[in-house]
């Protein structure tokens, strides 16, 4: 008997599959995520084109930076286990992130 296993939406990466990325932001890291992978503990989502990724600290913080495990000099923050949500200006980003689950066009 053959099994197929599908990942539903939480079940591999603890987090849904699908981000948008939205706000008026400097770099602009605005633009649709995949979940792609593990890092601290976490799944982290990258940016289509892989400019940016957004990711777990491994303690409190998600974090939106172009190098994964790295905030560099532009980055932004939420202090939450949620992925989702609202994100500060790190360094010398401007704008306010917003992350939300899905796509956007």
């Amino acid at each position: 008997m053959q099994h197929i296993f599908r990942c539903r939406p939480f079940c591999c990466w603890g987090i849904a599959n699908l981000h948008a990325v939205t706000g008026t932001l400097t770099p602009d890291a605005s633009c649709n995520y995949t979940t792609v992978g593990w890092h601290n503990g976490k799944g982290y989502a990258r940016r289509e084109d892989g400019g940016f990724y957004i990711w777990w600290d491994g303690i409190d913080t998600w974090t939106i930076s172009a190098v994964l495990g790295t905030q560099g000099t532009e980055y932004w923050t939420r202090t939450d286990p949620n992925i989702i949500g609202v994100y500060a200006i790190g360094g010398d980003a401007i704008g306010e992130a917003t992350v939300a689950e899905g796509t956007h066009p």
